[in-house]
């Protein structure tokens, strides 16, 4: 892992591995770090450039708030910059692919596609208030997130997978789980979206809702292209990494 210094002075952890260009972001989600996006990286190879980042309060980053998506994204943008890597294909994984449109409105020039998988809405999470007060329990709560993370996979979950996950989450403290949550779960800036005009790729998986990713992220995107992915559900990345890398990779091909 390497780090970079963010302009307030926080320490971002990220992995650069492979070469050629364009380079790829990854942005993992609520709870999670880089490591989520391990298998679908070593699927695309070693002839592509990929950076994979811990957010702040997550994973191996250090450094204070605040944990929100316009913080998220003005990181990405200070890292994209200064790894030249400008533009950059953006890929992010549920609160991360709301923190890739964010990253897309604030600074286009550095991005010039985005790959969403199970995006969370820029509308928000739309969650009841009973579903709401179930994530927020899970944050600091080792059984807790076991049990919600065994929800984002197919039944019965795989048991290697559900640790992988279980681990990474284990790396965020509860309060910047928290904060991070308010942020993305009542996102409100879905209307902006309809002003991002790079090619699009949003990635829904079979179980997990894809028609809210056709009607609340891929409809108002005036470049976007919409696939459902069977066999899978939330946490696609890490059930079905071969078949994600696929369709990136041929995304980027057309």
């Amino acid at each position: 892992m390497q780090h970079f210094r963010a302009s307030d002075g926080a320490e971002l952890a990220f992995a650069d591995t492979g070469s050629g260009t364009p380079a790829f972001v990854f942005v993992h989600g609520w709870q999670g770090d880089h490591s989520v996006w391990r298998d679908v990286i070593g699927a695309l190879g070693a002839g592509v450039r990929s950076v994979a980042v811990d957010l702040r309060g997550g994973g191996a980053s250090i450094g204070a708030g605040p944990y929100r998506l316009e913080r998220f994204a003005a990181d990405l943008r200070e890292l994209v910059e200064a790894r030249g890597i400008a533009p950059a294909v953006v890929v992010g994984h549920s609160m991360g692919a709301t923190a890739a449109l964010r990253f897309a409105l604030d600074a286009p020039q550095a991005v010039s596609a985005l790959v969403l998988v199970s995006p969370v809405p820029a509308s928000g999470g739309g969650y009841s208030p009973k579903g709401e007060a179930y994530l927020r329990a899970t944050a600091g709560d080792p059984a807790a997130v076991k049990a919600w993370l065994a929800r984002t996979l197919v039944s019965p979950p795989d048991e290697a997978a559900l640790e992988r996950l279980c681990s990474a989450a284990g790396k965020t403290p509860r309060n910047s789980a928290l904060e991070s949550f308010e942020s993305w779960a009542f996102a409100d800036f879905a209307e902006a979206t309809k002003q991002i005009d790079v090619p699009v790729l949003v990635v829904a998986p079979e179980h997990d809702a894809p028609e809210v990713a056709a009607l609340k992220v891929a409809a108002l995107l005036s470049n976007a292209r919409h696939v459902v992915l069977e066999g899978c559900a939330h946490y696609a990345i890490v059930e079905r990494p071969q078949a994600v890398a696929e369709l990136i990779r041929d995304f980027v091909a057309q």
